[in-house]
Parts: structure tokens; sequence; C-alpha cells
């Protein structure tokens, strides 16, 4: 049976008022209808065009009038649910519980045995995969890193390596272009079984990249209408970067990514009335010495918090960003500072999904063992939000009156029966070595349980069948682009 442990949040934290969200709303209306979108894909325009927005087709902008917006996102459903291949895997996006993902995209791998740094390939995503399978920290698995050996078939492969190596749900944010699009629904048909069964439980959904600012990617547009129109969940980040392609406030990053989200979550709506979609808004900072990019910041962590309420008030699912930081290395005084921040902020917030797990320096590097350092990151988290029960049982007032004063508590069988049930952070809590072993470094330890994993942990294979038809559509999709 899958193992699967989402955050259930006692609480919840608003980084913006209920003014203040109004405040960011209008505003972002007010830049659609007034500034408006880039959009450079001449299907996404006529859609546009046939619903009454307002187009400049020379430049391709999109201008949309509020009440245009507010009868599209009026269609998005608030709540559904993603699927895995097995029972148990279900992710239900009602609100009630945030499932945090893997992080993904990476070009680079930290070599699972040598320890030298390489491009990474198709092998590091199927690794990781099953990592992912094992940890109860993980509902749904990005693939981690590209699968540069398969050239401009890696997004469809980076798929085939996820889909055999967990069951949980696939969530992809590289599959790009009208003709990868379809040949990706394919592959969720095989493993949910048929079309119809794919738009009532689907395996896989898909993030596509806003472009800032004020703008959409072609492929990732036409990409987008090609999922929404098979049901499969689409969903939308924009990166808003303050200071070079953002506005250098919060407030004005959040109108900007705000605007190109909601943009793309209509043109959905438009072409797939119902079609599930969800949110994402992930800023950061442009250092002002270095022109570098800082992930690990104050005003990232509100944006990323207030982007759930946005998000929120728009009536759809939210993906929020979480750990994915600065630091080169694991194991860090910089990353233990930065790590925990968004990783608690945005559950608290209410996110439905969060991702950003087992990468460092901003998301491009793979160092395998660091997911081991985030799953328990992770559970402190979900431990700290699920907060103090105070049923008679946890109260254990009659365990208290048997013991009385100057007792201890070890005989009873209250201590055998709740004691067990403590979550107990293995990587900074370790078993006692033995007698004549020293305790290994924090980092080894790490690395000891991702190789235990990687050699134990096998997940429920695909079936034959299933792998056939995979590898048949990778082959077709060879044909077709001549790579």
């Amino acid at each position: 049976m899958p193992n699967i442990q989402p955050i259930r949040s006692r609480y919840r934290f608003e980084v913006l008022s209920g003014d203040q969200v109004r405040a960011i709303q209008d505003a972002t209306l007010e830049v659609l209808d007034q500034v408006g979108i880039h959009i450079p894909s001449p299907r996404a325009l006529d859609v546009f065009a046939q619903n009454g927005a307002a187009i400049d087709a020379e430049r391709q902008i999109v201008r949309l009038a509020p009440d245009l917006v507010r009868q599209a996102l009026a269609q998005a459903p608030r709540s559904y649910t993603l699927a895995g291949r097995v029972p148990g895997t279900e992710l239900y996006l009602d609100g009630a519980a945030t499932y945090a993902g893997t992080d993904g995209c990476g070009t680079q791998t930290v070599d699972f045995d040598s320890g030298v740094q390489r491009p990474s390939c198709k092998d590091d995503v199927a690794k990781m995969a099953r990592v992912s399978d094992y940890l109860s920290s993980v509902s749904f698995y990005w693939p981690m890193v590209s699968a540069q050996d398969f050239g401009p078939l890696a997004p469809l492969h980076e798929l085939d390596a996820a889909f055999n190596n967990t069951v949980k749900h696939v969530q992809s944010e590289t599959v790009m272009g009208q003709a990868s699009a379809r040949y990706a629904v394919r592959m969720a048909e095989v493993i949910a079984g048929d079309r119809a069964r794919l738009r009532a439980n689907p395996p896989f959904s898909m993030l596509i990249c806003t472009i800032a600012p004020l703008a959409q990617d072609k492929e990732g547009i036409e990409a987008g209408m090609v999922y929404a129109e098979a049901g499969v969940p689409v969903g939308f980040m924009a990166m808003p970067n303050m200071g070079a392609t953002a506005p250098a406030v919060p407030g004005g990053a959040l109108v900007v990514g705000n605007a190109e989200v909601v943009a793309a979550m209509v043109l959905m709506q438009l072409v797939a009335p119902g079609a599930p979609v969800f949110y994402s808004l992930l800023a950061s900072v442009m250092d002002p010495h270095t022109a570098d990019y800082i992930v690990a910041i104050p005003e990232k962590y509100l944006c990323n918090a207030a982007a759930v309420q946005l998000a929120h008030d728009w009536g759809v699912p939210v993906l929020a960003g979480a750990f994915g930081m600065d630091a080169a290395e694991p194991a860090t005084w910089e990353l233990g500072r930065d790590s925990v921040y968004t990783a608690l902020m945005v559950p608290l917030a209410g996110a439905d999904m969060i991702t950003g797990g087992g990468m460092l320096k901003a998301s491009t590097l793979l160092v395998p063992e660091q997911l081991i350092y985030d799953d328990e990151i992770y559970h402190t988290h979900r431990v700290l939000l699920e907060g103090i029960e105070t049923s008679a049982e946890a109260l254990a007032v009659d365990v208290i009156q048997a013991v009385g004063p100057r007792g201890h508590y070890l005989g009873q069988r209250h201590t055998r029966r709740h004691l067990r049930d403590i979550w107990i952070p293995a990587l900074t809590h370790p078993r006692p070595a033995a007698p004549d072993h020293a305790q290994t470094d924090i980092r080894c330890r790490a690395k000891a349980q991702l190789d235990r994993i990687l050699a134990e942990h096998q997940p429920e294979p695909l079936e034959r069948a299933a792998q056939d038809e995979l590898r048949a559509i990778l082959e077709a999709a060879r044909q077709e682009s001549g790579a």
C-alpha cells in the first residue's frame, strides 16, 4: 500500500488582509484590461477574439475585460482529484490537506556513486522516482532533472521513467508544444486505462510556466490547450523577479504574476469550460550588486504565502513553492535557515500542493540525499501543524492518577501504546551506534538512507503491456520528430 502522509493543518495563516487581497485583484484586473498579455499563439489569439477579448494582432497583445475574466474563472472547479496508478494514491484538492511533491527541471546531478557533478540523465529521473515512491512526505512526483541523454524527446522520456518507477501521481513541467502534449496525453491514457478514466482520475497533470513580465510561452500555452481539452489538470506558474521582470516590491510582483496566471487560466476555460486548472506563483529577487537570482529571502516567502490566498480567492487549487533554496550544499547552516520558511508558511496558508523538495542551487542541482533532509523537514512541519489533541485519551488524566506524584510512566500500557506514535527525526536523532562503531555524520547518514531505499524498495511495476505501449509511443514520437 502506498505511504502518503499529507499535512492537515489545524491553523490558518494569512499574509494578506481581505482588503489587501481585493486591492491586488483589482490591480490585476486593471492590468489585464488596460495593459494586456503577450500571447504569441495564433490559436490562442483566435479563441480570445471569439470570446470578446480586445486583440492587437500585430503585437500579439490580448486585453481582457474584468467581466470576461470573472465569467471564465467561475467555470473552473475549486476541487478535484489527482490519482496515481494504484488505489491509495488519490490526492483530494479540496482545501483539507497539503500534498507535497519533489522539485524538478534541474540540469545537473551529483552522481549517486562517485559524488562528481555531471549533466543529468534519464536514470537519475528513474532513481529519484523510486526514492519518492518510498518516502511518505512525497505525494506526487515531478521528474527532478532532465533526461538529457534523449535530446529533444527528454520530456517524454522523463514521463516514461516516472510512470515506471512510482505508483504516485506524476506532474510534469517540461512537456511543451502541441505534438509532445498529445503524446503525453496518450501516455497518461495508457496509465489510466482509457480516455474516460483519464478524465475521471488523472494519473498525470501538467505545470506550465508563464513568461515574466506579462507574457505566455507559445509552446507552453498551446500545450496547455491540448491538456485542457483532454481533461488533464493543467496549472500555470508565474515566476516574477523583483527588480528585473517585476517591480522591485512584493505587491507589484504579485500583480504581474497574478495577471500572467489568470490570463492563462481564462484561456483554458474558454477552450474547455470546466477544465481542471491550478494556480502557482513563485517570486524571487534580483541581487542589485550581482544581478543574481535570489530565492532564499523574506520577500519571496511572503509572496509565496500570499499567492495561496489569491488562488483561493479566484476559486482554484494552488501549488505553492517550498524548499528549492540557493545553497549549493546540503547539511549547511544556510540551508537549515532558509529551507524551513516556505515549507512551513505555505501549508499554514492552506496550499493544496507544495513543491520544491530535493533540489539545491535555486532548483538547478540534484544532490540525491537532499530529498532525505527535506523529508525530515516536511514531517517536522506536518507534526507541528497537526497541533495538540485534547481528547480524554490524549489528556491521560486516568494515567496521571494511576502513577501519582514522584512515579514514572515507563510501565503504563498508555505509554507503550503512544510512545511509538511520536515521530522522532532519524537524521538528527539516530539510534545509538554499536559500542565499537563511531556515529557517522549527518550527511553520511542521509546518503546511507538514500542508498538503502534504492537497494531495497521496488515500486509496484507497470504491467508489461503498458510498458510496451509506452515504448511504442516514445518510438512514434522519435519517428515524427526525426530525432
